[in-house]
């Protein structure tokens, strides 16, 4: 009977400590700063496959690039695959994606997110397959006019 109650107690204390395990992660993610979009703007999240110094071959780069609100919800998003050396992007435009009238203004920010591979030794943490190298840019949709540009991103844990 000592016996079952023991195995019970070892089994739930095993599920438990299972429970709190952090999850892994399947993906890094990198985030601009908040940036203002008023009526009459587009903004434009570029993403950058910088490629490798020949001889060495480059690594085509997946990804998933999106805009989000204050309130953290996604506003549009796209897969995208760059090749070395080239570059890809997702418009936000303020008319049509969001609906601003004369004078409104929102709050924006984007993300990237790359899938990530198992680290060099069992002991190393994942990484991203290949390095992106992300820029958000406000700009006038009628003139084309750049009015803002982010360069710096930060991880999200």
């Amino acid at each position: 009977m000592n016996f079952v109650r023991y195995s019970c107690l070892l089994f739930a204390g095993a599920a438990l400590s299972l429970a709190q395990a952090p999850v892994p992660a399947v993906a890094a993610v990198q985030t601009t700063g908040m940036v203002g979009i008023a009526d009459s703007q587009t903004a434009r999240f570029n993403v950058l496959n910088p490629g490798a110094v020949a001889p060495a071959l480059g690594v085509i780069c997946s990804a998933t690039i999106s805009f989000l609100d204050a309130n953290n919800s996604i506003l549009k998003s796209a897969s995208v695959s760059v090749t070395p050396g080239k570059s890809a992007f997702l418009d936000l435009h303020s008319d049509t994606d969001l609906a601003l009238a004369t004078g409104d203004r929102a709050q924006i920010r984007a993300i990237v997110s790359q899938p990530l591979t198992p680290g060099p030794t069992p002991v190393a943490a994942p990484q991203p397959v290949c390095k992106l190298i992300p820029t958000l840019e406000i700009f006038d949709t009628v003139t084309g006019r750049t009015l803002v540009v982010l360069g710096h991103v930060t991880p999200v844990p």
